[in-house]
């Protein structure tokens, strides 16, 4: 099975830098599975998972972005994400928390990081695509 390459980027550093059998992206549309040649795309991305699988079709690493974007070609998938996390790493009391605090804010800065709260909540979890 052939590969393409994947690199996911925040604005403090190079995240991951590897070759991946299959990527899923959190399109602004929905969700974007990218597989070696893929056609040219650019997508913004909405708050959500990236699933990034091997040759084998296995897991290899899960994140949770809140939005940037997404260039693909059919041989590199590039994503500039605003914020990333690894699933593996978020806690679900912690979301739940600051779900809760940020009910209770009544600002207009906090109704966009009450979406991303709910979404980092909904990608945790959620069980979509842990299997291919």
């Amino acid at each position: 099975m052939a590969t393409i390459s994947f690199d996911l980027v925040s604005p403090e550093n190079l995240i991951f830098n590897d070759e991946a059998g299959m990527i899923i992206v959190p399109g602004k549309d929905g969700d974007l599975g990218v597989l070696p040649g893929h056609s040219k795309v650019m997508s913004s991305l909405r708050p959500g998972r990236i699933m990034v699988y091997g040759e084998d079709k296995n897991l290899l690493k899960a994140f949770f972005v809140s939005g940037g974007f997404a260039e693909i070609n059919p041989e590199k998938c590039i994503v500039l994400a605003e914020s990333v996390v690894e699933l593996n790493t978020l806690d679900k009391s912690s979301i739940e928390k600051e779900i809760q605090n940020l009910e209770n804010k009544d600002e207009k800065n906090s109704e966009e990081k009450l979406l991303v709260a709910k979404a980092k909540l909904e990608a945790f979890n959620s069980k979509f695509y842990e299997k291919i």
